[in-house]
């Protein structure tokens, strides 16, 4: 049981108004939610949850029938993702990908969670095209390290001498050849 957490808040996703922005002739938001909707559509028991300040994405989260979670004056990335990870099921793995991040497809988001899924790793990085996290997923035995994240952690840390638990995918279609691949 994966849910899929979507960080439409913090000092960098809200700022100016850049979720709003058009980009590629829509909101950049608009990208994140359409490949969550694909996903969530392609993996039955997929729950997704929008973090955002009050007011805002109301009517794109009630369109794509998305669940929503309220962070009000958020400071930090980590208070965005702490909502995020008390609002998740109990027993559920917490997959996060931040609404800024255009280049995740619908296609390459679920085959990460599927190959997630069945590789049986407690972690998961998905590299995006324009570099960085595309998608991190961490088991739910790893949900007080994520609830103790402070200022600008993202989880990253997290991986850090788990390489070898770690699924990694680089948008390809097939695992990215990583540390834990090397012989």
């Amino acid at each position: 049981m994966i849910d899929l957490i979507l960080l439409a808040e913090g000092p960098k996703e809200l700022e100016g108004g850049k979720l709003l922005a058009e980009e590629e002739g829509k909101p950049l938001y608009l990208h994140a939610f359409q490949a969550a909707r694909q996903t969530a559509d392609a993996m039955l028991g997929l729950r997704v949850i929008v973090v955002t300040r009050p007011g805002v994405l109301d009517e794109a989260i009630r369109a794509f029938g998305f669940n929503k979670v309220v962070v009000s004056g958020c400071r930090s990335l980590s208070e965005a993702i702490v909502a995020g990870t008390k609002a998740a099921r109990s027993g559920a793995s917490r997959c996060f990908l931040s609404c800024g991040r255009r280049e995740v497809t619908g296609e390459q988001l679920t085959a990460f969670l599927q190959g997630y899924i069945l590789s049986g790793r407690p972690l998961g990085r998905m590299s995006s095209a324009g570099g960085g996290a595309g998608a991190m997923v961490f088991a739910p035995y790893l949900l007080p390290r994520l609830l103790a994240l402070k200022g600008e952690e993202d989880g990253s840390r997290l991986f850090e001498g788990r390489e070898g638990r770690t699924f990694s995918y680089d948008g390809s279609g097939r695992e990215a050849a990583g540390p834990e691949k090397a012989e």
